[in-house]
């Protein structure tokens, strides 16, 4: 296994190098390679003057008679521990001049390094430097993204005091609580405060992050909702069973084909805080309605008796 800086990435599908990338090694002498993902199922994408782990295994030439090999690269490593990006800040790009550049590195050619480049991490790429990262704790396992949004499958540790010289005491503390710590929880977040500030740790906040999905067993969750819920509901933060929570800014359910589905043991309750208009017409149209009658062939009849019971229902429901 090699290192390298990366030099060149190819995005497109116009060449036979898709997923490739350039990376420079030195071994006494300056090298470029060409390398591809290691796994293709899951791939982490460099960006210019990352590093990244360089492993040589068999090509797609190899055969029963003969083994070619070819360098493939596992993941950019982490020198400043930095969410958003880890590249060197002053590696040698490739030069530009005389039909360099990329089409040089898509060439397999090693030229000449032109002046060291400060941050030019490729178009197209933002950095975000002030990006904290997420507190993890024993155990937990934790897939983040460049830019504020990660899944975490995890759980309430019991104790976060730490040891006195083995593992350290946790600042930030799990914003769920749980008396059975071993309960597994899946928290899918995406945007979070960017302004907190580089190699910062921070934890998913159901009610700050921009928009999240928790997955709980027997947690509870200190969630604010959008309008009061109505007296005869369990409170979200009360609830100490599985529960499936998504919240955002705005929601959206678009079934392409057929029905949306809602399907409850119990009563199916909105609450819309104070715009309630659809629900306050449906039921000042049920109420209209109940106050007239009908004809029939045996003449006029008044509204069905359960009338009465829909409205009472939709106005508990409403909250």
């Amino acid at each position: 296994m090699t290192s390298g800086i990366v030099e060149g990435i190819n995005q497109n599908e116009e060449t036979d190098a898709v997923n490739f990338i350039w990376v420079t090694i030195n071994k006494g002498s300056r090298q470029l390679v060409k390398a591809s993902p290691l796994n293709m199922n899951f791939r982490q994408i460099p960006i210019l003057g990352e590093m990244v782990y360089l492993v040589k295994a068999s090509s797609d030439e190899s055969s029963g008679v003969s083994n070619s090999e070819k360098y493939y690269y596992v993941s950019p490593v982490g020198i400043h521990r930095n969410i958003n990006h880890n590249a060197m800040p002053n590696y040698n790009e490739l030069s530009t001049s005389g039909g360099g550049g990329f089409a040089v590195a898509a060439a397999g050619v090693a030229n000449a390094s032109s002046s060291p480049s400060e941050n030019n991490l490729g178009t197209g790429f933002v950095e975000m430097p002030n990006i904290p990262q997420l507190q993890g704790f024993l155990g937990d396992m934790i897939l983040e993204g460049r830019f504020g949004n990660s899944i975490r499958f995890g759980y309430t540790p019991s104790d976060t005091s730490g040891d006195t010289d083995k593992v350290s005491e946790v600042k930030v503390e799990p914003s769920w609580e749980s008396t059975i710590p071993e309960s597994p929880i899946m928290i899918l977040r995406n945007g979070h405060n960017t302004s907190i500030g580089y190699n910062k740790l921070v934890i998913e906040d159901i009610n700050d992050d921009d928009t999240s999905i928790w997955l709980t067993s027997q947690q509870t969750i200190s969630m604010t909702p959008a309008s009061p819920l109505p007296p005869s509901i369990t409170p979200i933060s009360s609830w100490k069973f599985p529960q499936l929570i998504g919240t955002s800014e705005r929601v959206v359910l678009n079934s392409k084909k057929d029905n949306i589905i809602l399907s409850s043991k119990k009563d199916i309750v909105f609450s819309t805080g104070a715009n309630k208009t659809t629900i306050d017409l449906l039921i000042s149209a049920i109420e209209t309605l109940a106050q007239g009658t009908f004809p029939t062939a045996v003449g006029p009849t008044g509204p069905h008796p359960q009338v009465a019971q829909i409205i009472a229902k939709l106005k508990q429901g409403v909250g």
